[in-house]
């Protein structure tokens, strides 16, 4: 399961609070609500991972494919911050 919560924190920037595992079957969902808040030009995001228990190949792939000019992962555990840093296979 994945759940996703906004917080729109000013006019510049939304978080996303994500909450679950970001798994294939879920990455579509995440990649539409990054999309989404990421429509207006200039719109910063930050993803908030502090609820993320499990992320596969998938959902690394999905994470670094998010323009790093504008998202910023935030509050990520360690295994997923080293899984975005490394080949994200381990």
């Amino acid at each position: 399961m994945l759940r996703i919560r906004e917080a729109a924190d000013s006019d510049r920037e939304t978080t996303l609070h994500v909450e679950g595992r970001i798994v294939s079957e879920w990455v579509g969902v995440l990649r539409e609500e990054c999309r989404r808040a990421l429509q207006e030009p200039g719109r910063r995001l930050r993803l908030d991972l502090t609820g993320v228990t499990f992320i596969d190949p998938s959902g690394v792939r999905a994470l670094r494919s998010l323009p790093t000019d504008r998202v910023a992962i935030v509050h990520a555990l360690d295994f997923i911050d080293t899984l975005l840093k490394g080949d994200g296979t381990s």
